[in-house]
């Protein structure tokens, strides 16, 4: 354990979060259970903001990083501070005084197996993305980014197949299994309060053993390949436009850049 202040930082998403179940009903701010899924996903940060001030953490920075916005500050933990509003710039509030990442309530990257309501970045506009050659989602590129500042991700919580997604990038990961794809559209989820429950426990036990969690980093120079559905506006046509963007074929583009940072910008911005 740190004798140090702590400095947590916790990125957050929606389709991870136990009892959501559908985009267009759950995780979309039209859907009718959009409220819901809002009060879902903040007492499940709230479960990770608790079990981190309960392991000896100081201060906490929540980043709101589900689509238009999906925490409800008003529940959200007082302990903790929140960076929300679109768009948000890298690196999202994250920089070397934070000795740990958290991320919560993660879906698994688009085109795995058995995930729920997996997807990168695009569930209608987005097939696959590559950096330097290695097939990654949502979860990896947080860790990316995490990792360009020595800052290990060491907690992550959704369903089983980001879980799994996360340890397959960092071994020592501590994760929270919350529910379990059966098909992209449905799931077996627990409870929210045995879920808050376990995900209190899990940051607990990440910030056990913080120190055995290396950063995840991506070596420079960084290649990015993004796979576009046929037809999209924002597909590889119109990002094949922008500078040092080029286009592989009909769907695929590429960019090549000094870090994670430079080829998100040209990806996002």
């Amino acid at each position: 354990m740190l004798e140090r202040e702590m400095k947590i930082w916790i990125m957050t998403d929606m389709e991870g979060v136990a009892g959501v179940f559908s985009f267009d009903d759950h995780a979309s701010p039209q859907g009718r259970w959009y409220d819901l899924s809002r009060r879902l996903l903040t007492q499940e940060v709230n479960a990770a903001i608790d079990g981190a001030f309960g392991a000896g953490a100081d201060e906490i920075l929540v980043v709101d990083g589900h689509g238009a916005g999906g925490v409800n500050v008003e529940e959200l933990d007082d302990r903790a501070r929140l960076l929300s509003g679109r768009p948000i710039p890298l690196p999202w509030g994250l920089d070397g005084a934070f000795d740990a990442a958290f991320i919560v309530g993660q879906h698994a990257m688009a085109g795995t197996e058995r995930a729920h309501l997996s997807h990168t970045e695009s569930h209608t506009s987005i097939q696959n993305v590559w950096m330097n050659g290695r097939k990654i989602g949502e979860l990896g590129i947080v860790a990316a980014v995490a990792g360009h500042f020595n800052v290990p991700t060491v907690f992550a919580t959704g369903d089983r197949a980001a879980c799994t997604e996360a340890k397959s990038i960092i071994p020592q990961v501590e994760t929270a299994v919350v529910k379990e794809g059966v098909g992209h559209g449905a799931a077996i989820s627990m409870t929210p309060n045995e879920a808050r429950r376990l995900i209190k426990e899990g940051a607990r036990s990440a910030l056990a053993k913080i120190d055995a969690i290396k950063p995840y980093k991506i070596q420079p120079p960084v290649e990015l390949r993004i796979e576009f559905t046929e037809a999209y506006k924002g597909s590889a046509e119109d990002l094949a436009m922008k500078p040092h963007v080029e286009r592989v074929d009909t769907r695929v583009v590429r960019t090549e850049g000094a870090d994670v940072f430079e080829v998100l910008r040209r990806w996002w911005y």
